[in-house]
């Protein structure tokens, strides 16, 4: 599939580096009698053998980085005389979730775990439950009741654990792709159909995109319809997705829906940050991952370069590059559709200004930010390396 650049030298550079060794890998569920699915909370979670040995690939892994092996009390533990798939843990964030904790669920596509309970665990106390965690393991198959929120340690007749099948930003799987085709699948195509689509942040109650409205105003002269995935189903949101043929908008989850879609699409993904990282190279995985084409777009016109990540206020607009992109793709647009909005403009001065208030500025934040990360470096596990940057990051009042 082809990959289109209309960016800075240095992005492109980056993205050619973080890119160059993704790779498409088999995977396998591995079987264990009497094995235990740990719950530790914040101190970990993962699977054991019946001689309580950790289960290695169970472990969450992210890059090369994977969690600590959790310690437990060996004696009483509850025993659940079922089958069961560890599908990984519970976690708040859609996009993270479609694709760092939905990456084991492909078991679900082969019958012989028709019955299985498939088991998430509760390791961070959440409450309630997102529903959308149900719903998209019920339109791959799983029926409610075998769905099972694990909130302590648990011992069970056998326990599969599919090795994962996407890892951020490294490798992905056709059981995963293959995952994502059989739920967009089951869900119901609605009456109206778009071949291009645009997904919309402008609606977002945190971490808006400034800018953004002039800019989809252009996509949409050119015939995108305009969706906001927040104020739609989940089911609305795949049956849209799946028949669109060109997926737009900035970086971020909503751009993750590509999961769902056919594969010889488009995705056009506008970088909202001047940074050279960003999420480009984990949407170049879910694009290879289903056989589309990717057009990366550097949209930012902030004053101070950011993450990302970040949450300093961003703002897009159309600049030299998404100039050079309208015209290479032949859209229609006048001097005037190119005006900043004036409002958006003073709402992100005003943001601007009360982030440097509250933060001390992006500079200075910039400089916590490489104190949490490096500092961090030297903590050993995913679970254990998240808890400390949390605690640094409020003695330091950082926020990004």
């Amino acid at each position: 599939m082809s990959v289109k650049f209309y960016a800075e030298k240095s992005w492109k550079k980056w993205f050619e580096k973080q890119t160059k060794n993704q790779c498409m890998r088999d995977v396998h569920i591995s079987e264990y009698h009497n094995g235990i699915i740990v719950n530790e909370k914040l101190h970990g979670f993962g699977v054991f053998d019946e001689n309580f040995c950790f289960v290695k690939s169970s472990s969450q892994v992210r890059k090369n980085n994977g969690q600590f092996i959790p310690k437990f009390n060996h004696e009483n533990i509850p025993y659940i005389d079922e089958d069961a798939v560890f599908v990984g843990n519970v976690y708040p964030q859609f996009g993270h979730f479609l694709l760092e904790h939905m990456n084991r669920a492909y078991a679900a596509l082969d019958k012989k775990y028709k019955n299985a309970k498939f088991v998430l665990v509760n390791n961070k106390d959440v409450s309630p439950v997102p529903n959308y965690m149900f719903e998209l393991l019920e339109l791959l198959g799983v029926r409610r009741e075998n769905i099972l929120i694990l909130n302590e340690t648990t011992r069970f007749r056998r326990v599969y654990v599919p090795d994962q099948g996407f890892n951020i930003p490294v490798y992905s799987s056709e059981a995963f792709g293959k995952m994502y085709d059989a739920i967009a699948k089951n869900v119901k195509t609605p009456h109206e159909k778009y071949e291009k689509i645009y997904v919309s942040r402008t609606a977002m109650q945190t971490r808006r995109t400034y800018g953004e409205g002039v800019v989809q105003k252009i996509f949409e002269k050119n015939g995108y319809k305009i969706i906001w995935p927040e104020k739609l189903p989940l089911s609305r949101q795949i049956g849209l997705v799946k028949n669109a043929r060109v997926l737009a908008g900035c970086a971020g989850t909503a751009l993750h829906l590509a999961l769902f879609m056919k594969s010889g699409g488009t995705v056009i993904q506008i970088k909202r940050n001047r940074q050279a990282k960003c999420n480009a190279d984990i949407q170049n995985l879910i694009n290879d991952t289903k056989g589309l084409n990717g057009v990366f777009i550097s949209g930012s016109v902030e004053n101070k370069p950011t993450d990302h990540c970040s949450s300093v206020p961003q703002i897009i607009g159309v600049n030299q590059h998404m100039r050079d992109f309208f015209d290479a793709f032949g859209f229609k647009y006048t001097a005037r559709d190119m005006v900043p909005n004036k409002k958006d403009l003073a709402e992100y001065d005003a943001a601007l200004t009360e982030y440097n208030k509250k933060y001390g500025g992006v500079g200075l934040n910039n400089i916590k930010h490489f104190i949490i990360h490096w500092s961090s470096c030297f903590v050993p596990g995913r679970e254990r390396r998240g808890n400390f940057r949390r605690w640094l990051k409020r003695k330091l009042n950082y926020e990004g």
